[in-house]
């Protein structure tokens, strides 16, 4: 690479994270790409994490910011990660994941070749012994191609044009990553989607996202559909048809989600209550262009018809939800 390429930041919020640090680490420090700054922010951690990330500042000064702070949740963590990034391009990534060694050149090439303010790439999902659980990469065709990937991980954003937009991380305990990925995209120029995948997600058996008896209990998942909906109305974001049909989704989801640790009962509740949250935010949603088995493409057959059955036929997705409640 030539060395006077521009700076990229990346952030990483860290968090008890000592078993996986060093591959996370490791992975960006040795980039196909040199010109990297490395903004770790240790987010209270009480096991090895910051004696590590120490060690590394030490190790690698002129390219590792390293931030010790009391715990505040990883939003606020990023949040303080983009105030710290100096680089022209900015990308995140989580401290149990790790990037392929051309990942960070891959993302840059597209964004400098096409003056692109998003590139949106791809994950894989590995679990601890390496093997890949699934894999998905977006199409530059797709009507979901620049949806695919929820997180901001994946992605590369210009610097500048995220902090003249002021995009930010919402601190709450579900999809806060939606609060500055979703506006980042309907707000950028230019987005990029490019048919790669390099970075690792990693099935962490530990965390609690990853369980399958999730309840709906103390998430704040209309509070946080609220924020995100009032903030795209600030930034005179237009309610396109692909972001009613974004909305209709992230419900239908939500409501898989937590209904083996809700049971169905509950769940019929929920479901209730967030088809009101559609009438009074989003009334035109039962005829939104997008619920079919065959649209948006790029998406996922199983979740295109969870959609359709949600927005076109009601009694077989409440039947679907009550019978998924109950499986094993």
């Amino acid at each position: 690479m030539n060395c006077n390429c521009p700076l990229v930041s990346v952030v990483i919020p860290v968090f008890n994270a000592e078993k996986y640090l060093n591959r996370c680490l490791s992975s960006i420090l040795n980039q196909s790409y040199g010109e990297i700054q490395l903004v770790c922010i240790d987010d209270g951690s009480i096991d090895a994490s910051p004696a590590l990330l120490d060690s590394y500042a030490s190790d690698y000064p002129d390219r590792v910011i390293v931030v010790h702070k009391e715990n505040a949740g990883a939003a606020c963590a990023r949040n303080d990660g983009i105030r710290l990034s100096t680089g022209e391009y900015i990308t995140f990534v989580d401290n149990d994941d790790w990037i392929d060694h051309r990942y960070i050149e891959t993302l840059f090439n597209a964004a400098a070749s096409t003056h692109a303010d998003i590139v949106c790439s791809g994950y894989r999902r590995p679990d601890l012994e390496g093997h890949i659980l699934s894999e998905a990469t977006p199409k530059p065709t797709d009507e979901w191609g620049r949806y695919l990937v929820e997180a901001a991980w994946a992605k590369l954003y210009r610097t500048d044009f995220v902090k003249q937009n002021c995009l930010r991380f919402l601190d709450t305990n579900i999809d806060e990553d939606l609060y500055f990925s979703l506006p980042a995209i309907e707000l950028a120029q230019h987005v990029e989607v490019i048919p790669y995948c390099g970075y690792n997600w990693f099935w962490n058996s530990d965390s609690v996202s990853n369980t399958s008896q999730r309840t709906s209990q103390g998430l704040l998942f209309e509070e946080t559909l609220e924020a995100i909906f009032k903030m795209m109305q600030q930034k005179h974001i237009e309610l396109t048809p692909i972001l009613e049909h974004y909305f209709v989704r992230l419900i239908t989801w939500f409501l898989f989600y937590t209904s083996r640790g809700d049971g169905f009962a509950r769940c019929r509740k929920n479901m209730i209550r967030y088809i009101g949250w559609l009438d009074r935010t989003i009334p035109g949603w039962r005829n939104e262009k997008f619920a079919s088995p065959f649209h948006p493409t790029g998406d996922r057959i199983i979740n295109r018809i969870a959609v359709w059955l949600f927005v076109k036929h009601s009694a077989i997705f409440t039947l679907a939800v009550r019978i998924y409640s109950r499986a094993c």
